[in-house]
């Protein structure tokens, strides 16, 4: 046996030599992971980066241009965005102008994931009030300022609420929004020539006899008091004195652009049908139907539109101090 040791002699140098390289081999192993993982995390976190921003430009356009033509009166602030990892949540404020006046209105906050999914939330919005025996209106409201309404020329509603009577009893110190409701379909050069000093707002007919025949249904049946149609809801577009028609030409731009393509794309071929009869008149801004305004300023200013014969309802919305 000592013979054969004597063969293979223990080497101490060697067996240190042995430790040392793999010593340096682990240690080489586990930097080269770490970059690796280094690496791939950076590249993960790029192309989450890439990913999300291309989600959020395809949605915020998209938003951008529903906005513009949906709800009464009601403008974007601006989104700001919070990531994280996987995801990001944008928040847009929106507001009311009330003749100069910035009334915050129902923010909206989308959810965007690395996947390309979204999806929208909207806060609470309008709720109704306590309703009154005898009361003409039950309004919705929102952060305690009225939400105003409106009626469909051809929906037949018993009870039509007039609030131009009200005006009489608001302080002149506020400032005030109010809707008006037209008792046919009228022409943007037409509703230009009453309300041109005072209308923020457009009211388009966008709904189709099918929908009016099932709402009239409905109030025979079962409503008296009458359907009203939110202005929260409502489709029309931001009235500019500066632009030949009023901006029309822009919402159309609008809804022609959301139809090519983008999340509101059925949507925009719907409202095109609606507006259109299916295609039987063209979209241009001589053939859109003005149903309906809304107007800012003082009690004073707006009750010279009291007496004027094409408005069949009127609703009060936000009240505000004018200082």
């Amino acid at each position: 046996m000592s013979e054969e040791n004597e063969l293979f002699p223990k080497d101490d140098h060697f067996r240190g030599l042995v430790k040392k390289a793999r010593r340096h081999s682990v240690i080489r192993t586990v930097l080269i992971s770490l970059l690796i993982s280094i690496i791939v995390f950076f590249s993960i976190f790029w192309l989450n980066s890439f990913l999300m921003q291309k989600s959020i430009q395809k949605y915020s356009m998209d938003d951008s241009l529903w906005n513009y033509i949906h709800g009464a009166n009601i403008e974007s602030n601006g989104t700001s965005y919070n990531y994280n990892l996987l995801s990001a949540v944008g928040k847009t404020d929106f507001y009311k102008d009330i003749d100069g006046i910035l009334v915050p209105w129902t923010p909206s906050e989308r959810v965007f994931s690395i996947f390309g999914k979204s999806s929208l939330v909207t806060s609470s919005g309008a709720s109704t009030g306590i309703t009154l025996i005898g009361a003409d209106r039950v309004p919705y409201f929102y952060n305690g300022e009225r939400v105003i309404e409106f009626y469909h020329p051809k929906v037949n509603n018993e009870n039509i609420v007039d609030d131009r009577k009200i005006l009489t009893n608001i302080p002149e110190d506020k400032v005030i929004e109010l809707a008006y409701s037209f008792d046919d379909n009228y022409t943007i050069k037409e509703v230009e020539k009453v309300f041109k000093d005072d209308m923020v707002w457009l009211w388009i007919n966008a709904y189709d006899e099918e929908e009016m025949r099932k709402d009239n249904e409905v109030i025979e049946e079962h409503d008296k008091r009458g359907h009203t149609i939110i202005g929260d809801s409502a489709f029309g577009f931001h009235y500019n004195s500066r632009e030949p028609n009023g901006g029309a030409e822009y919402f159309i731009s609008s809804l022609e652009q959301m139809k090519k393509k983008g999340s509101n794309k059925s949507s925009a071929e719907d409202l095109i049908n609606r507006i259109t009869n299916n295609d039987e008149k063209k979209l241009t801004p001589e053939n859109l139907e003005i149903i309906g305004v809304v107007v800012t300023g003082s009690p004073k200013e707006l009750m010279k539109y009291n007496d004027v014969p094409m408005i069949r309802a009127a609703t009060l919305g936000v009240t505000v101090d004018k200082y």
